[in-house]
């Protein structure tokens, strides 16, 4: 299975605005971070622009944080966490971000009931491996077709 650029950009876009809450020299900041675009893949990792905007001191700058995807062990599952993300908040100096932004966790294996298409048909998945290519993101899974037994109609206790 290959995720496309595009495809990529559309998920980060449906995920956004995302809000964060962090806290500087006691002085609380809400930061929004949205318009998620020029998405790339290099290196192994996903880049990409967004905007943060923050409410409380009028923050507003243009950020490109990296995304590191692994496999967590602890977590049984892929993960795409965002790697150092300095924000300069003026005075207040300057933050890491990504301390405050939690990481996507994708798991390993889910399900999906195709009820409409075939009633009674599960299909299984199981990610085993996720690369960010130059080009695309390929994943490869086992999938696992199994039949449900059909429902019995309801006792009317007649």
């Amino acid at each position: 299975m290959t995720i496309d650029r595009p495809t990529t950009l559309n998920f980060m876009r449906a995920a956004t605005p995302y809000t964060v809450d962090v806290n500087v020299a006691g002085f609380k900041q809400r930061l929004t971070l949205l318009n998620p675009r020029e998405l790339r893949f290099e290196g192994g990792n996903i880049r990409v622009k967004v905007d943060c905007r923050g409410e409380s001191m009028g923050v507003s700058a243009v950020l490109e944080p990296t995304l590191a995807v692994y496999f967590d062990r602890q977590k049984n599952a892929w993960v795409a966490k965002v790697q150092s993300l300095p924000l300069s908040l003026g005075a207040l100096g300057t933050i890491n971000l990504d301390q405050y932004l939690q990481p996507f966790v994708l798991p390993v294996s889910f399900s999906q009931t195709l009820e409409d298409g075939i009633p009674g048909l599960t299909i299984d998945y199981m990610i085993r491996d996720l690369k960010v290519l130059d080009e695309r993101i390929e994943a490869k899974a086992d999938l696992l077709f199994r039949r449900q037994p059909p429902h019995s109609p309801t006792a009317t206790g007649r």
